[in-house]
């Protein structure tokens, strides 16, 4: 029995910390490329990959592996970790621009116009990107980052995960549906249930189109 608690303890605490790197890396990506298309273009557009919050998942999802490859590259040459955060970074791109495509038939970028890209989900220009990106992180970051993570495993602090984890369960189910219907919509199919009711109500597709503005469906 106790084998199993101590287990179930650091299988929750592998997670809280996955967990916080994810939610944090969401709304950090979503302030980044809000300040980027400033720079670009002059105003704020949102880039959030969800209805309720300020959160890109996909640079979530990318904190998570830069982490995972960071903890097994901490003292490694330079040239190699740039080498795994390229690759890990064109992985996250490529494999989330299919999900998408796949699932709910849209797009939110497209590298066609760089050179030596495939199927315009990644770029031999992002990768690159990804790879400096990645290497500064597990130099300057990383470190400091475990260790802030390391203070994060009290009471307080993992109740604070699991109601998160849940707003955030909830969050992407939402954020799915309402893009799914929004689909629907323009398919011009008329909702079959309250549910479809209220996210036409709810989420039309005026504020569809401002919180997904780089969506675009096939």
């Amino acid at each position: 029995m106790k084998e199993k608690k101590e287990l179930a303890t650091r299988v929750f605490r592998g997670y809280a910390e996955l967990f916080w790197v994810f939610f944090f890396g969401s709304i950090l990506g979503f302030l980044i490329e809000g300040i980027w298309n400033i720079i670009l273009v002059g105003e704020w557009v949102d880039h959030s990959a969800t209805v309720v919050g300020p959160f890109c998942a996909v640079y979530g999802v990318g904190a998570v592996a830069a982490f995972l490859v960071s903890h097994l590259l901490p003292r490694r040459a330079v040239g190699l970790q740039f080498l795994a955060f390229a690759i890990t970074g064109g992985a996250v791109e490529y494999f989330t621009s299919l999900f998408q495509e796949r699932t709910f038939g849209s797009v939110s970028w497209d590298y066609s116009s760089h050179t030596l890209n495939l199927g315009g989900r990644v770029s031999a220009q992002m990768a690159i990107l990804w790879g400096m990106l990645g290497t500064v992180f597990v130099g300057l970051i990383y470190p400091t980052l475990k260790k802030l993570l390391g203070r994060m495993h009290t009471q307080r602090w993992h109740i604070f995960c699991v109601a998160c984890s849940v707003f955030m369960a909830f969050n992407l189910i939402l954020s799915a549906s309402a893009i799914f219907r929004w689909k629907e919509r323009k398919e011009a199919l008329p909702p079959s249930s309250r549910w479809e009711s209220y996210l036409d109500a709810t989420y039309p597709d005026v504020r569809m189109e401002y919180v997904y503005s780089d969506m675009h469906f096939r």
